[in-house]
């Protein structure tokens, strides 16, 4: 080595034109090949399955490494264009609870027979239950349940209870004036009753989407279509599951 100058050697960029690399070890001339020094590394992401990604480091030596991301529940992972995507697959979820007293034409109600989401209203025939949306969000299910002691009387043909959702154009409004809703209503397909619920203590449920949005107010309510239901004291719970929307 000693003796060999450095402008001797043929300069080049390509390593595939060395062989080996040589130096030194105390007094020991050494070398080693091209492919044991310097090995590049190139990295790459696919989209390998569901909710996968493989993350993959590849050598210039033929050396391969692989790790792979999986979406847990909730947690959503995708790749494009060598872009990695991690999010939440849907937003928290919470829920609330509600009553609904002296049904088929009872008080308390506007649309029908109104779902009461706080402590019973009082006098009944001066208020209507609300419910003010808090952010984002959108009504994913519901369910009720029948909790009188006796059972469900639709004896008339053709006769259905059914839920639906409206909101409020005003907040600034009345909340016991129709005309302060939205024109059409969002019907919740699965919470109805009929003549084939009768004698039977109906669990109903609802799955879906009902968007809302940051400060809606909202009616909830179930209205006699078709023919008459008598009257009754009995009560339902229901049970709403809303999902924020990120």
């Amino acid at each position: 080595m000693a003796n060999k100058k450095f402008s001797q050697f043929v300069a080049t960029v390509n390593p595939d034109d060395v062989d080996f690399l040589v130096g030194y070890k105390d007094l020991d001339n050494m070398q080693i090949p091209t492919d044991k020094v310097g090995v590049f590394y190139t990295l790459d992401a696919n989209q390998s399955g569901d909710n996968e990604v493989e993350i993959e480091l590849q050598g210039s030596d033929g050396s391969v490494s692989d790790i792979l991301l999986l979406g847990d529940k909730g947690i959503e992972i995708s790749e494009a264009a060598g872009q990695i995507t991690i999010s939440r697959e849907r937003g928290a979820l919470f829920s609330v609870v509600g009553i609904w007293k002296n049904l088929f034409g009872g008080d308390p109600g506007i649309f029908g027979d109104t779902l009461e989401f706080a402590a019973s209203a009082s006098p009944v025939a001066a208020n209507s239950s609300v419910f003010q949306v808090p952010f984002d969000c959108k009504l994913v299910s519901a369910s009720m349940k029948w909790i009188h002691d006796t059972p469900l009387n639709i004896t008339a043909a053709g006769a259905s209870w059914d839920v639906s959702v409206r909101t409020m154009t005003n907040n600034q409004a009345s909340a016991t004036d129709t005309s302060n809703y939205s024109a059409t209503a969002t019907v919740l397909s699965g919470l109805s009753l009929t003549q084939a619920d009768n004698g039977t203590f109906p669990n109903k449920t609802f799955t879906g989407s009902v968007s809302l949005s940051a400060g809606d107010i909202i009616n909830i309510s179930g209205q006699t279509n078709g023919g008459d239901i008598a009257s009754d004291d009995a009560e339902m719970e229901a049970y709403l599951i809303f999902e924020q929307i990120l």
